[in-house]
Parts: C-alpha cells; structure tokens; sequence
C-alpha cells in the first residue's frame, strides 16, 4: 500500500507545494478546477484550504485504484481537515473517458493539476485536457524530472510544441505554466499519440530494468 494511504500526506516537496498554492491562488477565479490524480487527497486538502469558503470546488478525476477504498480515503482526509467533500465533483474514471465527456459538456478550466500515471500513454492522454484551459488559465505539471521519463519526454514534447503555455516557475519536479493564447492546433495530435506509442514500450523495458539492477 502507498505510504499516502496511512499517513493522508500530499506527495510533493515543501518548494513544491508551495508554488502550487502561489498558483492557484494568482489563477482565474472564473472557470472550473481539475486535479488528475489525488492519491490519498493531501494536495486536494491543501489546495481547497488556500482557496476562499466560496472558490472551494474542484473536479478530480481518478480511477480510484491506486490502493485499496481510495476514494473512502480521499473523503475522510478532506472531512479532517474540515473540509466538504461535496465540494469536489469525483470523477471516477480513466482521464481519457472523463475528458471526452468533459469536452462534450464544453466544461472550461482556469487552473488544472495534472498528476496521475506516470507512463508516457497516460501524460499524453492527461495533456488533453489542457484544450479546455482557458486562456489565462495555468497548467500545473508534477514530478517532471528526467529520472521519470514517461512525465519528461510528454511534458517536454508539449511544451516544444507550444509556445502559447508561457513558463511561470518551476520548483523541484513541479512545471507552472500559464495558457497565453488559444492553439493553433490541438494541444495533443495524432503525431503525439504515436510518439506516446513509440516510446511505451522501450520506457517499460527500461524500467523493468532498472528495478531488477537495483535489487541485484
């Protein structure tokens, strides 16, 4: 069981943590909010507490397997910290099923959180959603470190790829950027689902590899 599932803590960096919070709170106020992947909701906690009474709602999108009675977990931690879970609207599910619905509805975002699977196909799916960022709106990128090379190699590609998400800081494994303008394109493409399929296996090899030459 993930370390987070007993002690309720959010999974970042005190440098972190902190730039997240100075983000959210300089974001517009005036869309919805999205976290992808919560864990055991130590950030979610964190970040509704940053907010006012009033601005306290946010979308998460998880499909609640990442340790057992996650989102029971998730629940209890935002009820101990005094906060509403009805708040937040759980969308138990695979980002890429969530998105599509989400972009049906032409649900808008003014501040996303993308933190879920690590695998270079997931961060390519979880990079959609930044079409419903509105413009102004800032994107928030965990654990981009080129140790994790399925976040590094998605990230790295988006950001090359569009020069409209202006950098705002960067702190430890956390990417801030800010949506200056619309696309001109889709912000992931065919092309960027290939270079995901591309890479997927040769990343799992790699991987796999790693954690048997660490064990030996």
């Amino acid at each position: 069981m993930r370390r987070c599932a007993t002690t309720l803590e959010a999974e970042m960096t005190p440098a972190e943590h902190q730039l997240l919070l100075e983000t959210l709170q300089q974001a517009p106020t005036d869309g919805l909010r999205l976290e992808i992947g919560t864990a055991a909701g130590g950030t979610l906690c964190a970040m509704l507490d940053a907010l006012p009474v009033e601005q306290r709602r946010f979308v998460v999108v998880d499909p609640m397997k990442y340790f057992p009675q996650q989102l029971d977990t998730v629940c209890k931690n935002l009820r101990d910290h005094d906060l509403d879970p009805g708040t937040v609207d759980f969308r138990v599910s695979t980002s890429d099923v969530a998105f599509e619905d989400a972009s049906a509805r032409q649900e808008a975002y003014s501040f996303m959180l993308i933190d879920g699977c690590h695998k270079i196909r997931s961060v390519t799916i979880d990079l959609k959603w930044t079409r419903l960022l509105a413009v102004g709106g800032v994107v928030c990128f965990h654990d981009v470190v080129p140790e994790l090379r399925g976040v590094w190699l998605a990230v790295q590609r988006f950001v090359s790829r569009h020069p409209n998400y202006e950098l705002i800081a960067q702190a430890d494994s956390l990417l801030a950027l800010r949506k200056t303008a619309e696309s001109a394109t889709p912000e992931i493409d065919t092309s960027d689902e290939w270079y995901a399929r591309m890479w997927y296996l040769p990343l799992q090899v790699e991987r796999k590899w790693k954690k048997l030459h660490k064990a030996a």
